[in-house]
């Protein structure tokens, strides 16, 4: 192997060990597998209850682990935030017909918040029915911005940028592929290298992306994989992480949202 060669090899090989060690830890400190002991010791969030200090911890190595890790291994291996999808100038974003996908999306969580299995499972904050149901709407308000910044926009960028678009960047047919893709009307690559790098990679992200829902409900883990796919093809159609990120958020709003309405006495 030369001298270039190996080189070639070291940001892949950082990018994936830093997934592997940051899959590893979300997994081992979040329920089901977080031992209450654990959580009892923790500093600032040993004294809440259980659930509260579980609830605070997801968000904090969400934060952390799924965000400003790969941000830095990023900017130290010289990729910019840009792409990794952190972009607003995708095309999509200035379609009518996206933005009233968004409503659409709530609807089908709201839909899925009438699964038994979910509507046990979810919110995160299991208090949150009683605190709307005292205090209005501010406590669910709160916990949306909270879930949008802290949870939904590191685990998209995580996967859908990270371990996708910023993999994509490093393979000899990354940027051909994503300039075919991007730069063809109907958004499918004009040539076979850019197709199988396309496939190769939505289907890698996929993989982690799903095996971090072991434990919640099964529905939602059929669903993890068909969200992997399709967040998957639509960041790296639009190079940006940001169309997928809401749509993701206004799904699980809407399941969390009807979850305590009813919990809330208010339907």
């Amino acid at each position: 192997m030369t001298r270039a060669e190996a080189r070639a090899w070291i940001k892949p090989a950082a990018y994936l060990s830093l997934a592997s060690i940051s899959c590893f830890l979300f997994t081992a400190l979040t329920p089901p597998l977080l031992d209450p002991e654990l959580a009892a010791a923790l500093p600032f969030l040993g004294g809440l209850p259980f659930e509260d200090a579980a609830y605070w911890l997801r968000f904090a190595l969400s934060f952390l682990l799924l965000g400003l890790a790969p941000l830095g291994l990023a900017a130290l291996l010289g990729d910019r935030p840009a792409e990794l999808g952190l972009r607003f100038d995708a095309p999509i974003l200035r379609s009518p017909l996206y933005w009233l996908s968004l409503p659409a999306a709530a609807a089908l969580g709201a839909i899925g918040a009438l699964s038994p299995d979910l509507a046990s499972y979810y919110p995160y904050a299991r208090g949150l029915a009683g605190r709307v149901a005292a205090e209005g709407a501010l406590p669910f308000l709160a916990h949306a911005a909270a879930y949008l910044l802290l949870y939904y926009l590191p685990w998209e960028l995580f996967f859908r940028g990270f371990l996708l678009l910023g993999l994509a960047k490093g393979s000899p047919t990354g940027a051909a592929g994503r300039a075919r893709w991007a730069g063809t009307a109907t958004g499918v690559s004009a040539g076979p290298e850019g197709q199988a790098l396309a496939a190769a990679l939505v289907l890698f992200q996929t993989m982690p992306s799903t095996m971090l829902h072991v434990g919640h409900p099964l529905s939602e883990l059929f669903a993890a994989v068909l969200a992997g796919l399709g967040f998957g093809v639509l960041a790296w159609r639009t190079r940006s992480i940001l169309p997928g990120l809401l749509l993701h958020a206004a799904i699980g709003l809407g399941t969390d949202g009807l979850i305590v309405l009813k919990g809330a006495g208010l339907l």
